[in-house]
């Protein structure tokens, strides 16, 4: 407790200015939604040793949760001026909300159960300077959506499962609470449930006795730790492979069989991952166990409570035949997970502004312990892939933010997560570590670690650490990247004379036009068809840089400014490096280069397709060209992805349709006759994906039918699923009775969720009417659907070839984001208008979404999220218009 309580003495000024602003303004605190920064500060300057004991009754078929509660904490009085303490001077708000509150003790006096804006007043009258207890009785409410305590039904077996998920302040629509993250607490739990339930929590059970027909679990107390990261689930769980030594991973009992071969590799990751990064740290597993619960129908792909992780059961027991990719995806989503057992869980931010400060480096180490762990996987080339086109796609917006995000309540903290955060963040983490060392980034890491452990911290704590591991302005570096929104486009000059370079100037501009200058650290490559590329390194933060030692190496093919991925921005082909680049893409087997640099060069093509500056068809041509030879599994993935948008959204119908059949005969030959089996499933999804002709369909038709093979490969329920809608979105005339028959073959409750997506495909008035109808039905309702499902069916909803359909929902969708964004999970916001902008093309859409951007009074969050996603919408019609194909 030493620990936490010191954490309140490293301040800022800025924060100690506030800390004592919010001691002024308590007595007029005033009950407000949510939970503000002035109410979070006045109570973190007032509130400490803050421990919950929970006892709670979880039932098969219940809509509530009835719990009892001991809540103590020591509350610390003002000081008169001679500095004696005198008693409280006002009021107390715990938070809670959408539940009710059926008895309130303080100090054993009985108050007012009344809730006032999801707030329950303890009367100062009531409260002592020093230790409190407060007691409490309550009922929460348990759904299917919409609740902190979430109900599945598993259709297979016809058992139930119920988890918490509180993430980032509703542990207060599960218990009263102070419902803040720099009001750590140690909690204790007692669940009183039917007799062949299994409960997993934060630590490990210590008792389990029979109470009448049931079972009373018993759990020691937890480290400090936030609201947030408590956590529960209950039902019918079985471990499966318990070994000691490694995470017991507990999955529901319909899905065990499923779940023996896939068990181990999650174990296995789990326990080196755990091993490398306590000698990384220098900093022991900060919790007693470490246990992960497979959640089907888990609205994200994990979540790092304190010794007990949820993960997503569809990222861990594929339902499509996985590639090395995927796999590579779930080692990812582990070691992402595992790390916030340090970053987030053992220091945790303040307030939710610093975000980053546990998904940025999350993400960011789960990359390097993948690369020590397993370098065979290419680690820093997937992270080029998957990470920095979505921060990029971002960045270049005007809905971007910095990576530090103004929060003023938490009820808006939903709005934080995203691409900056998640994607963003652990990029400029890989600039920081390349600038600093990897000694220096190590050291200011366990600094930071060692100096917060249990307690709490803020990103000018982190940014002191680096600077006294380092000795190097790491301030001035930070406030350039983490609280400024956007980012560099960075290209190259370069002439040549007899064969020799004469200059390379390297120019960087603000994609967002604001002036700003980044200081940026970059390798550049000078690409030669005789040998490997010369990589020179340039530090800068000026408009231009010329690079001294360019001058008089020889001429090259073409350069690429940002080899290695070191830096973050977007680094753009002059038009000779284009040229010299598309013509030594096409040399089989590839020479002279190295899988990340290649997968580089491809990315910065479509860069120039996505800037306006290339034509998409070129693009779909170079790809054509070489996926009949392609041997990168994810090269694959990637350039069919690429050439299947740029034919869908970029290109006209006409200029589709002379390309289409192409792709579809390459795709179809390669998923048979590839060489690996990788490449087949790759191909084979980016056949499903493109298929629109007769022919194709016929394929797809017998696919399902096995009368044409993925050799080597067997297909799973999502696999083929995913034909039948594309033959549902295509029209085809035997799309409804494959759908009744894929029903029938599937008849788990997972199929029955397909079958809700894919019917949102179809390219009918009525359905899509109907559909649209379920989306906007509150959580609450009976009829209402989960939220997975929901999320499944909005792309089918949107799909590319029915905009005339689809248009007319764009405004009415946009409407609906101030409900979305109060009810609905963290990324449901996300995927709904990823979806809707998604389906569009035209400048009638674009006019339209600028119509309700123009209206009065808009929360300016959500005026962010929709700039965000528009701006897509706004380049493809300047790209149609640019590249009339």
């Amino acid at each position: 407790m030493k620990r936490h309580s010191s954490s309140h003495l490293r301040l800022s000024p800025l924060w100690l200015f506030l800390l004592a602003a919010a001691w002024a303004s308590a007595a007029a605190q005033q009950a407000t939604a949510g939970v503000s920064r002035e109410l979070a500060l006045s109570r973190a300057a007032r509130i400490s040793a803050v421990h919950y004991a929970l006892q709670l009754t979880l039932m098969p078929h219940a809509d509530t949760m009835p719990g009892r509660e001991v809540l103590q904490f020591t509350l610390a009085a003002p000081t008169t001026a001679s500095g004696s303490a005198t008693s409280p001077a006002s009021d107390l708000l715990l938070d809670y909300r959408d539940g009710e509150l059926t008895s309130a003790e303080v100090n054993g006096q009985a108050i007012s159960t009344q809730l006032e804006q999801g707030h329950l007043r303890l009367p100062a009258a009531a409260l002592h300077a020093g230790g409190n207890t407060v007691t409490l009785a309550f009922q929460s409410r348990i759904a299917a959506a919409g609740a902190a305590i979430t109900r599945y039904a598993d259709k297979d077996d016809g058992s139930e499962y119920l988890y918490s998920l509180f993430v980032p302040m509703d542990a207060s629509m599960a218990f009263p609470c102070f419902d803040q993250p720099d009001l750590k607490a140690r909690f204790t739990l007692a669940v009183d449930t039917q007799s062949d339930w299994t409960i997993v929590s934060n630590t490990r059970a210590s008792r389990m006795e029979a109470a009448g027909k049931n079972m009373l679990w018993t759990f020691p107390e937890t480290q400090p730790i936030s609201t947030y990261l408590f956590a529960f689930a209950a039902g019918t769980w079985e471990p499966v492979h318990a070994t000691p030594g490694l995470p017991t991973v507990y999955v529901r009992r319909s899905q065990v069989q499923r779940a023996e071969p896939e068990i181990p590799q999650l174990q296995d990751i789990t326990a080196r991952g755990m091993a490398w990064l306590a000698d990384y740290f220098q900093q022991p597993f900060p919790f007693p166990k470490y246990d992960i619960v497979l959640i089907p129908g888990f609205p994200f792909g994990g979540m790092e409570h304190a010794g007990a992780t949820f993960l997503r059961e569809d990222g861990v027991l594929f339902r499509s035949a996985p590639t090395a990719s995927d796999r590579f995806g779930r080692d990812i989503l582990t070691l992402h997970e595992l790390t916030h057992q340090w970053f987030g869980d053992l220091v945790t931010m303040r307030w939710f502004d610093d975000l980053w400060l546990k998904e940025g480096f999350a993400q960011y180490m789960a990359y390097r312990a993948e690369d020590a762990l397993q370098p065979g996987s290419e680690p820093w080339k997937h992270f080029y892939e998957d990470i920095k086109p979505l921060a990029y796609g971002i960045d270049e917006t005007e809905g971007t933010t910095p990576i530090f995000q103004d929060i003023p309540n938490l009820k808006d903290a939903k709005s934080a997560y995203g691409a900056i955060v998640y994607q963003k963040a652990p990029a400029i983490l890989k600039q920081l570590e390349f600038w600093l060392g990897a000694d220096a980034f190590r050291g200011g890491l366990r600094l930071y670690l060692q100096q917060h452990a249990y307690a709490n911290a803020q990103w000018s704590d982190l940014v002191e650490a680096f600077h006294t591991s380092s000795k190097k302005d790491v301030r001035t570096w930070a406030d350039a990247w983490v609280l400024r929104r956007g980012m560099p486009e960075v290209t190259a000059a370069w002439t040549c004379s007899n064969g020799t370079l004469d200059a390379l100037t390297l120019k960087q501009s603000d994609v967002l036009n604001h002036g700003f200058m980044w200081p940026i650290s970059n390798e550049v490559a000078l690409a030669y068809a005789s040998g490997p590329p010369m990589v020179l390194r340039a530090e800068w933060n000026s408009a231009s840089y010329a690079v001294p030692q360019a001058a008089g190496k020889p001429c090259p093919q073409y350069i690429f400014a940002n080899a290695g991925d070191e830096a973050y921005g977007r680094f753009l082909l002059d038009a000779t490096s284009e040229a010299g680049v598309r013509q030594s893409l096409l040399v089989q087997p590839p020479t002279n280069i190295v899988p990340l640099l290649r997968s580089q060069l491809w990315g910065a093509l479509w860069d120039n397709v996505h800037v306006a500056a290339s034509a998409p068809r070129g693009y779909v041509e170079l790809a054509l060209a070489n996926l009949p030879h392609e041997s990168d599994e994810t090269l694959t993935r990637i350039q069919g992805a690429h050439a299947t948008q740029a034919m869908h959204t970029y290109m006209t119908a006409a200029g589709r349709a002379a390309l289409v059949p192409k792709l579809e005969a390459i795709a179809s030959d390669r998923m048979r006759n590839a060489p690996t089996v990788g490449l087949r499933i790759v191909s084979f999804r980016t056949f499903v994906g493109v298929a629109e002709t007769p022919n194709a369909r016929t394929t797809l038709k017998e696919l399902l039918a096995s009368k044409v093979l993925v050799s080597g490969v067997e297909l799973r329920p999502l696999d083929r699923w995913g034909m039948v809608g594309r033959l549902v979105a295509a029209g085809d005339p035997e799309a409804m009775s494959l759908v009744t028959a894929e029903t029938a073959r599937d008849h788990s409750g997972e199929g029955d969720k397909y079958a809700f997506g894919v019917l949102a495909g179809a390219p009918d008035a009525a359905v899509k009417q109907q559909y649209f109808a379920q989306y906007l039905l509150p959580p609450t309702d009976k009829a209402a659907k989960p939220e997975d499902w929901l999320t499944g069916s909005l792309r089918p909803f949107n799909v590319w070839n029915q905009t005339a359909l689809t248009a007319p929902y764009m405004v009415r969708a946009l409407d609906q984001l101030p409900e979305i964004k109060r009810d609905r999970k963290i990324f449901f916001l996300g995927a709904w208008l990823g979806a809707f902008f998604g389906g569009q093309v035209d400048a009638a859409s674009l006019a339209a979404v600028r119509g309700w951007l123009a209206q009065p009074g808009l929360d300016p969050d959500l005026r962010r999220k929709v700039l965000e996603e528009a701006d897509e919408l706004d380049r493809t019609v300047r790209i149609r218009q640019r590249f009339p194909d």
